[in-house]
């Protein structure tokens, strides 16, 4: 408690100050799926406030989406990273089938082939 019998109030973000200061701003994405449809949607608020980043890293599905914004670090970019996200479909990225059935077997070198996500990669990241 403060002096004044009152909890001390955390300092909020001052986004337009935070903007002003020529601070390097690195964006940092997480892992999660489909959390990385979530990220798109921040990353277009935050293109929106005006916030351009001077380093995005991410890692798993955030690594993705870091690599996409790397590219492409405006919200265009990131409207078209939406786009390719709201045509996704699970066998885009994860097919079932005999591979994978073979791999809960323990008859197959893996449960499911990286074959997938790596075209999805290779389709639409620019380098």
């Amino acid at each position: 408690m403060g002096s004044n019998g009152l909890r001390p109030t955390k300092p909020r973000l001052d986004l337009p100050r935070l903007l002003r200061s020529h601070r390097r701003v690195a964006i940092v994405l997480s892992g999660g799926g489909s959390l990385g449809a979530t990220q798109v949607g921040m990353l277009q608020a935050l293109f929106d406030a005006g916030v351009e980043p001077d380093m995005v890293v991410g890692t798993s599905v955030g690594a993705v989406n870091a690599a996409w914004i790397g590219a492409w670090p405006a919200r265009e970019g990131a409207d078209k990273l939406a786009e390719i996200w709201t045509g996704l479909r699970r066998d885009d990225v994860f097919p079932l089938g005999w591979t994978a059935a073979m791999g809960l077997l323990g008859r197959g070198k893996h449960l499911i082939s990286n074959a997938a996500l790596r075209g999805l990669l290779e389709r639409h990241l620019p380098y």
